[in-house]
């Protein structure tokens, strides 16, 4: 009998041992998550997509080779300039071997990205346009937080600045105070839980496996909102990330021939109906949140109503989109998903309806 029980203690001693020695391989899993161990050849790729900005792309360049962090590469995709800007380039590359230019036919700055992207040899992913400029601090800091924190992505905060406005570059201090890790479970929604503003894709360093992992990618041919549409597929698939306040990037505005200057409301519209239609289109990535469908159908609008309404002055395309956005909502998400409408979504759609019929 004593025999008897001495096993099953022994039995009950050997499974407490195994439950433990369990318990802790799951901890460290889950503690490791988002631990990448291969070897890359540098911390950060800048993916830069230029075209026709030889006015301030050596600018551009020096504010990245100046920068703090020198295990960097700089990945210049030329997007068929017909100005001096790939002369700048090569320039540029013969004095600094991280540079790697890129020769395509122009396609547009999301083509232009996708192709940084796959050449991109660097751990971390950072996107920047070729006429803007980058604090010297901001590749080093953001590998700081990134690393220190081990977390996929670090947004950071921008300084517009007017095209001929001279800067004080001594006017800017790094605050450390200003860092802050924000996290979210799986269900919360990452546009509300972490604070996360999807206008930029320049303020933000990316994991490249979270991108490539995921298979996002830009969306070719559209050139309005392409960064939120990225950011918006991007998100869903981050539960850990740091928002620093601090400055990093400065951002030019009021450049001749910049697509910010030149509103086109027709351009807009079929690039912000085209986020609508991806948004639609990966409904059970969104519908995973909390009252994930009700920012959804808000997210629409806000992409596409006061354009349609407001900014759009031409009687046909107003019922053109009108119309797009209507089919989107009623016949993508309330009939083929049971999506319920608040009020003023209704309302909405009674506006549009009424421009339709009018």
């Amino acid at each position: 009998m004593r025999t008897n029980n001495k096993r099953y203690i022994l039995i009950l001693i050997a499974l407490i041992v195994v439950a433990i020695a369990a318990f802790a391989i799951n901890k460290k899993l889950s503690k490791d998550k988002n631990q990448d161990n291969t070897e890359y050849p540098y911390k950060i790729s800048v993916v830069i997509p230029v075209y026709n900005t030889e006015k301030y792309l050596d600018e551009c360049l020096d504010s990245v080779e100046n920068q703090t962090l020198k295990e960097i590469e700089i990945v210049c995709v030329n997007d068929g300039s017909k100005d001096s800007s790939l002369e700048i380039l090569k320039r540029h590359a013969e004095k600094d071997d991280r540079i790697k230019i890129i020769n395509q036919e122009n396609a547009g700055v999301s083509a232009a990205r996708n192709t940084g992207i796959k050449v991109a040899q660097g751990k971390y992913i950072s996107f920047f346009d070729s006429d803007d400029i980058l604090l010297p601090y901001y590749l080093e800091k953001a590998y700081e937080d990134l690393t220190r924190n081990n977390v996929d992505v670090v947004a950071f905060k921008l300084q517009t600045f007017v095209d001929g406005e001279e800067i004080n570059f001594d006017s800017f201090n790094y605050d450390n105070s200003k860092v802050k890790v924000c996290k979210r479970s799986e269900k919360q929604n990452p546009f509300y839980d972490m604070v996360e503003n999807t206008g930029y894709i320049v303020t933000k360093v990316y994991k490249r496996s979270l991108i490539i992992d995921n298979n996002i990618w830009f969306k070719e041919g559209v050139t309005n909102y392409e960064d939120q549409l990225f950011n918006l597929l991007l998100f869903p698939h981050v539960t850990k990330m740091v928002q620093d306040d601090n400055i990093s990037y400065l951002y030019r505005t009021n450049r001749p021939g910049s697509a910010v200057t030149e509103f086109n409301a027709k351009k807009v519209l079929k690039a912000s109906t085209t986020v609508a239609q991806e948004l639609v289109d990966h409904f059970d990535l969104f519908n995973s949140f909390e009252r994930g469908s009700y920012w959804l159908v808000s997210k629409i609008f806000d992409f596409n109503y006061n354009h349609i309404v407001v900014d759009t002055k031409d009687e046909d395309d107003k019922k053109y989109f009108a119309d797009k956005i209507i089919k989107l909502i009623e016949d993508g998400l309330v009939k083929e998903h049971g999506v319920e409408l608040e009020n003023w979504h209704k309302d909405n759609l009674n506006v549009l309806k009424n421009i339709i019929d009018n």
